[in-house]
């Protein structure tokens, strides 16, 4: 008798760490993507001085955003973030308007395909 209430209790506490797992990816995710936004718009007008000092917040707060997702998420997709950013990080120092602009537009695709695979669908599950 005791046996179906030890499995209901890890059934909860199964789907509530499944949950805050999700909400907290979902958080940081919106958070680095507002912030690649306002990159991608300084380098769209040329202000170089304003995207490297942006780029380099964003930089430091993917720091600490990976060694979170690394405990939650593939290593392959925190590498491709990572090479991206020191990509974009270049290109932005040589003032690259057209590569800058293209590889804004990868690290933010990637950062966007992390939210949709941890996002809880059918597919997902399946």
């Amino acid at each position: 008798m005791r046996t179906v209430p030890t499995i209901i209790i890890i059934v909860v506490l199964l789907l509530g760490g499944s949950l805050t797992t999700y909400i907290y990816l979902q958080s940081t995710a919106q958070t680095l993507t507002t912030q690649l936004e306002n990159i991608e718009q300084s380098i769209s007008v040329q202000n170089w001085p304003d995207s490297e000092m942006k780029l380099n917040t964003t930089q430091h707060q993917w720091i600490k955003t990976q060694t979170r997702w690394t405990i939650l998420l593939d290593h392959q997709e925190i590498d491709a973030i990572d090479i991206s950013l020191k990509r974009l990080e270049k290109y932005v120092q040589t003032h690259n308007l057209s590569l800058s602009l293209a590889e804004i537009s990868t690290v933010k695709q990637l950062v966007e395909q992390i939210s949709n695979t941890e996002r809880f669908t059918l597919s997902n599950i399946l």
